[in-house]
């Protein structure tokens, strides 16, 4: 048709259409069944907090239950070597045959190694928003409409 189209009458009102997903509850009690049995408390708490929230955008499958714990497991070794860095020192200084050094608690090597293996399993489970905005499935491709026809 070609032309103008047509103005809405004005006994027409848009009307806002609501999110009918499911409750908070479901996504809960899905990531309760699905949370491996062998997490420790500190590790069962970050799950709690993750799981329904990758639950609720379809990241928490039954097949990537692992890789979710592990990032619990790191989280938590992360936390833990934060800890024990504020409460020790993080450098301390020796003194040798070549003055005074500053070196790093050997824990520091182990908190860069956790960091880096966190760092990797963002990037998975798109836990950044430039990784979700990667794996937004919702998105389309930009040229599907022009070269899907040829």
């Amino acid at each position: 048709m070609k032309g103008r189209k047509a103005a809405l009458p004005d006994n027409v009102a848009a009307i806002p259409v609501e999110f009918q997903g499911r409750p908070d509850e479901w996504y809960q009690e899905r990531s309760d069944d699905l949370r491996p049995s062998d997490l420790k408390d500190s590790e069962r708490e970050i799950w709690d907090r993750v799981a329904p929230q990758l639950c609720r955008v379809g990241r928490l499958k039954a097949l990537f239950v692992d890789v979710i714990a592990e990032y619990c497991r790191i989280t938590a070794c992360l936390v833990e070597a934060r800890k024990m860095l504020d409460e020790e020192q993080w450098i301390y200084v020796t003194t040798g045959r070549h003055g005074e050094q500053r070196k790093a608690n050997p824990r520091l090597a182990q908190l860069n190694d956790d960091w880096r293996k966190w760092r990797s399993l963002v990037g998975e489970l798109g836990l950044s928003p430039n990784t979700d905005r990667n794996l937004n499935s919702a998105q389309g491709d930009l040229f599907d409409d022009e070269f899907g026809q040829i």
